[in-house]
């Protein structure tokens, strides 16, 4: 993630929402693995619960809805934050769906170096 020092590879969670144990697993390797979460459905906390239990290092959540309201056009297009030492990367829908249908139809991880 731009500016965050922190890069890995970005799988899709399954179920997206990551309300209930996760049956996308993390894959160990050179690079961190990283979860997509769409927002809504449960709390934060439990996505993050969910996803760590699954071996990832961090979760990605995208806004379920393109108002603004997650992340608003005057501050930084990423938010970081840690819950339980965990990074948690909050982004707009649009750059969710963009990421979910990259993901979606390459069949490959989006990895950033």
């Amino acid at each position: 993630m731009k500016g965050s020092g922190v890069n890995g590879a970005l799988y899709a969670a399954e179920p997206l929402d990551a309300c209930s144990p996760l049956r996308t697993k993390a894959v160990k390797g050179s690079v961190s693995p990283f979860a997509l979460v769409i927002r809504g459905g449960c709390q934060f906390d439990d996505k993050v619960r969910n996803a760590q239990n699954a071996g990832f290092k961090a979760a990605i959540v995208y806004d379920n809805e393109d108002n603004g309201v997650l992340v608003s056009s005057n501050v930084p297009d990423i938010f970081f934050l840690h819950i339980f030492s965990y990074m948690l990367f909050i982004i707009s829908a649009r750059k969710g769906l963009l990421l979910y249908r990259y993901l979606s139809i390459s069949n490959h991880n989006v990895v950033s170096h």
